[in-house]
């Protein structure tokens, strides 16, 4: 949040304690003339500020309403849905998969994408590049592909 900008009431302060002081020399108690133009000045710059505050419009927009975390069966029900179909890497390279349990099977590598792979990158979406794919994640360029497309989104991210 952004600190309101400051209109110089610092000077309302350090009139007060000079105010204060010359009135406790002139009076001869000066310890007491400083410490209550110091309290003077704290409430009257206090005041002042308050109201500026009062006056002011809100500068900044409503808070966004918080973003509801994607349901992972949702999600994983989507995957199931279409796999098969073609998806497409960052890089552009087109793949399909297969869901054997638990597990993604990209049709151009290898390797297996446990479930729990997307449970981890579930809560970091919507991605911006493969790179925003949490570090700990197991296959981000094709976590990535899929979750990033409109048929897994479903509009929810």
């Amino acid at each position: 949040m952004a600190k309101p900008k400051k209109h110089g009431y610092g000077n309302v302060f350090v009139g007060f304690m000079f105010l204060g002081m010359g009135l406790g020399w002139l009076f001869g108690h000066l310890a007491a003339g400083l410490f209550i133009g110091m309290g003077l000045g704290f409430i009257a710059q206090d005041l002042l500020e308050g109201r500026e505050r009062a006056a002011a419009p809100a500068s900044e927009p409503p808070a966004a309403p918080a973003r509801r975390e994607p349901d992972l069966e949702t999600v994983w029900a989507r995957i199931e849905a279409h796999q098969g179909e073609p998806f497409r890497l960052a890089m552009g390279q087109t793949f399909t998969y297969t869901v054997e349990g638990n597990a993604v099977v990209p049709s151009t590598t290898n390797v297996r994408i446990q479930k729990s792979q997307f449970a981890k990158a579930l809560p970091h979406v919507p991605f911006q590049k493969v790179s925003d794919v949490p570090k700990d994640v197991f296959g981000p360029s094709y976590v990535y592909a899929i979750l990033m497309d409109e048929r897994i989104r479903d509009g929810d991210w």
